[in-house]
Order: C-alpha cells, then sequence, then structure tokens
C-alpha cells in the first residue's frame, strides 16, 4: 500500500542480495526470525527490526509472512525515527525494533482502514508520536488523482505536471512535499514500480511490465526494484499484496 509518506507491503520474503534504499525500513516478521546482514558481514537474528537509510544490508533468511515499511527519511515522522539509536550493525537494528514486538500484525490486511492503521501503530510505537494530518492544496488534490493514468503514457517531468495543474515547477515540488510528506519524483518512482508489479503480476511479460509503468526497458524497471527493495521484479510479484488506494484525503 502506498501513503502519504510510506510504502507497505506484507508477504513471504526470502534471501536477498546487498542493497540500500533512501527510507527507513521498517520490519516485522509474524513467523519465524529474520537473518540480517550488515555491510560488514555481521549476522543478527530477530523478528523486527529498522534499517536506517542509506544502508547496505541484505536479507540472509528470510520468513514466510512479514510486514515490510519503507518511510521517507525527510518527512516529519522520518525525522523522528532520525532520533532512534539505530546504529550501523544488523544487531543494533534489531534491538531498535523491539517496540514493534508489541504490535501484532492482522490475520488479513483486507481494507484500506486495516493498512492505515497497523501503518501508524507500528510508527507510533517507535516514535510516540501519531502521523500528521495534512491540509491538501486543491492543485495537488488534482495532481494525485492524475497520476495514475500518466504514469502509463504521458510525461510526467516536474516541469509537465505543473503546467498542467496551473503552477510553477518550483511551487508544485514545494506544495507536493509540504502535503503529501515526500518529493515528487520518489512518490512518482513508488507509483511506477506498483503499476510495473500489477502488470506483472497480471501475466504481462517483464519487458511489457516495465513499458506499461514509464521504463524504458526491463533492465531499467530490474535495476529500479533492486535499489529499492534488493529483490527482482519477480520475486515481488510473486510474494507481495497490493493495496491500491488514494493517500491524500483533506483536512482543510
Amino acid at each position: 500500500m502506498l501513503g502519504p509518506h510510506w510504502l507497505a507491503y506484507l508477504g513471504a520474503i526470502g534471501p536477498t542480495q546487498e542493497h540500500s534504499h533512501h527510507a527507513f525500513q521498517l520490519v516485522h516478521a509474524s513467523e519465524g526470525l529474520l537473518s540480517l546482514i550488515d555491510a560488514r558481514g555481521r549476522r543478527a537474528e530477530g523478528q523486527v527490526a529498522v534499517i536506517p537509510p542509506d544502508t547496505p544490508h541484505r536479507i540472509e533468511r528470510g520468513a514466510p509472512r512479514t510486514l515490510l515499511l519503507f518511510v521517507d527519511p525527510d518527512d516529519r515522522t522520518g525525522r523522528r525515527l532520525r532520533q532512534l539509536d539505530v546504529g550501523e550493525t544488523s544487531a543494533a537494528w534489531v534491538q531498535a525494533g523491539a517496540p514493534l514486538l508489541r504490535v501484532q500484525l492482522p490475520a488479513e490486511l483486507v481494507r484500506t482502514d486495516d493498512w492505515m492503521r497497523l501503518v501508524e501503530e507500528s510508527l507510533v510505537r517507535l516514535t510516540g508520536e501519531t502521523l500528521p494530518h495534512r491540509a491538501v492544496h486543491p492543485a495537488i488534490k488534482r495532481l494525485v488523482a492524475l497520476l495514475p493514468s500518466r504514469i502509463e503514457a504521458g510525461d510526467v517531468s516536474q516541469r509537465a505536471l505543473a503546467q498542467e495543474v496551473g503552477l510553477s515547477a518550483g511551487r508544485l515540488g514545494h506544495l507536493f512535499s509540504t502535503s503529501v510528506g515526500i518529493p515528487l519524483r520518489p512518490y512518482v518512482l513508488w507509483l511506477r514500480l506498483r503499476r510495473a508489479t500489477e502488470a506483472f503480476h497480471g501475466g504481462a511479460t517483464l519487458t511489457q511490465a516495465a513499458h506499461v509503468a514509464g521504463f524504458t526497458d526491463s533492465s531499467h524497471l530490474s535495476n529500479a526494484f533492486r535499489r529499492m527493495f534488493g529483490l527482482a521484479p519477480s520475486e515481488v510479484a510473486r510474494g507481495i499484496e497490493w493495496v491500491s488506494e488514494q493517500p491524500l484525503t483533506p483536512t482543510a
């Protein structure tokens, strides 16, 4: 599920190659123990973990049912997570994730509200602060409604999208970040990755999924997946349940 400043998915995960991503990664396995390896090859086992942004790591042993939550590190919630004593070792990541043990993963996550409650509870356990509610600028609401159709066909550069909603490129960038919680570029990337996963899961070839989601070719798509998740598109599509929902709800 794609939220205002986070991306979550639930499913079986297996071993990954070493990778890093510009996001906090919260890991919560409901069954079994994960084995995590840090950049120096140090191993730690645990049911939960908090992995800091831009930190090389890999999963040596996965788990049959795991919640992975990626949180933008520059958002208000991400800045709160930066205040945690996460550290650089796999053992420190497992220790930092200990509060997540008090979060019970439900047997099923069907409704959007169920996902929202689970994500909020997980973040509150770690930061002690509820998720911020933002007023959404009308132009940003129009843009968010427009973007899914533009992913498959159309110019999604910041300049082109700004013209579409009647703003300057700089104004759009500022409003989008303050309203949604993440910059426009990673938001578009997450939409593309989700669209590619849906297409691939629905039977499209890797090349077809890449074109549907606006990637240059299958290599471009595969590289984007591995940079973000440390997994190939086929592994994500096979093990992840995606919930599509419009992430913006105006509060004013």
